[in-house]
């Protein structure tokens, strides 16, 4: 799946200074590279953690448990798991923020680098996540089989951050456009996809999987008016 946006996160890599600091730093730096403008007034620190905190309750993941990221990028997430004791893995497409990841994961059970569709179900997990990643997905089938994938990865639950929302789309667009004036041009190929609701549902439905559409409050981030998330659960047979 070669696009515009492959090239751009492969372009990607980590100030080794920053990566050299305190848990925070790393952190901030990680999440930098995962495309979140965490510096000079951006995403506060706080928010970050609040937003960690809350996918862990909503992943019933506590310590000595395990979890894999879908799209984990330079590891920020996984970095933040494993500060609270949970195994982590992981694998993303751009080896720049792989070999990030494994830097600051060295105890990580797994870090591939590979498409979204196609990593490998082997070692099981008590979790699946994937943030900020899905709206650079080209098609709903593509989502479904990265979806039956974290499916077979896991034996529990799994989240979904970030879904661009397909009924504020056109607010979206409007919003970029107003704050960047040659939007349409500077992101000519870089389009993002567009979720209804009713494609987690329907996957939901077909997999005896019960789910839900819980908020998370990030303060501080511009994005949250234009997104949602989804959590699915196996059923207790």
């Amino acid at each position: 799946m070669e696009t515009k946006w492959k090239e751009i996160w492969n372009r990607r890599h980590a100030e080794d200074e920053a990566l050299s600091g305190d848990w925070a730093s790393v952190f901030l730096e990680l999440k930098r590279l995962n495309g979140f403008d965490v510096v000079d007034g951006g995403i506060p620190l706080d928010s970050l953690l609040m937003q960690g905190q809350r996918i862990k309750e909503l992943l019933h993941l506590t310590k000595g448990m395990s979890v894999y990221d879908v799209g984990c990028g330079a590891g920020a997430n996984l970095y933040l798991l494993a500060r609270d004791g949970i195994t982590v893995g992981g694998t993303d497409y751009s080896a720049p923020l792989v070999e990030t990841a494994r830097k600051v994961l060295p105890q990580a059970r797994e870090l591939t680098c590979g498409e979204a569709d196609a990593f490998d179900t082997a070692l099981k997990y008590d979790a699946a996540l994937s943030n900020s990643v899905f709206s650079y997905f080209p098609s709903e089938a593509f989502a479904e089989r990265v979806l039956l994938r974290m499916l077979d990865k896991t034996s529990g639950a799994i989240g979904l951050i970030d879904l661009h929302d397909a009924d504020k789309e056109s607010d979206f667009l409007a919003y970029r456009r107003a704050a960047i004036p040659d939007y349409d041009e500077r992101y000519k190929g870089l389009d993002k996809l567009f979720y209804r609701r009713s494609f987690f549902e329907d996957f939901a439905r077909a997999h005896n999987l019960s789910i839900d559409f819980p908020a998370i409050e990030m303060e501080g981030y511009w994005n949250t008016p234009f997104v949602f998330n989804v959590f699915m659960y196996r059923r207790e047979s």
